[in-house]
């Protein structure tokens, strides 16, 4: 769909990065059209797995690390409203919600695909076994996906332009 790749696009372009590397953000007050709510937060995580999450997990011999080395800020503009509310809802459903971690392992998948040498084939297949449970018992699974859901978190900010942080605490999907 155009809308979908125009959105994705304005969502990229807004992606900033610091001088120190410290902090990328997201400022989505201008350019993003968030009259889909639902499809904005799905493109939001799509974005924020395949620029930020992804580099975060590190090979080390047959380890696999998760070491996120800078914090992520998404700002919206506070006209929206309730649409923010939703969309912040929706974002952290889909954070994790099965979808996105099809389409994570998808992209480590393709990355290893692309890649050359034994050890990328070994990472694809311990991220697939570690991060989504597929080989795994479903109640283990649950809690290395909520650990790993909550590390991400601790690395996520999503605030207005006043610095209100716009992720209610209480009402996190776990």
């Amino acid at each position: 769909m155009p809308e979908e790749k125009n959105l994705k696009s304005a969502i990229e372009n807004s992606r900033k990065i610091s001088e120190d590397g410290s902090l990328v953000t997201y400022d989505l007050t201008k350019g993003v059209d968030f009259s889909d709510p639902k499809s904005v937060a799905r493109i939001i995580s799509d974005v924020f797995f395949e620029k930020d999450a992804l580099k975060w997990f590190k090979v080390k011999d047959e380890k696999i690390d998760f070491e996120p080395t800078y914090k992520v800020r998404i700002v919206m503009a506070e006209e929206h409203n309730k649409m923010l509310e939703s969309v912040v809802d929706d974002f952290l459903k889909d954070l994790q919600k099965d979808d996105i971690s099809r389409d994570f392992s998808r992209q480590i998948k393709g990355d290893a695909d692309n890649a050359t040498g034994l050890q990328s084939a070994i990472t694809t297949s311990a991220l697939k076994s570690a991060l989504f449970h597929h080989s795994m018992d479903k109640v283990y699974g649950r809690e290395i996906k909520d650990d790993l859901f909550l590390d991400l978190l601790e690395k996520l900010e999503i605030r207005s332009l006043n610095n209100e942080d716009l992720m209610d605490w209480k009402k996190l999907p776990l």
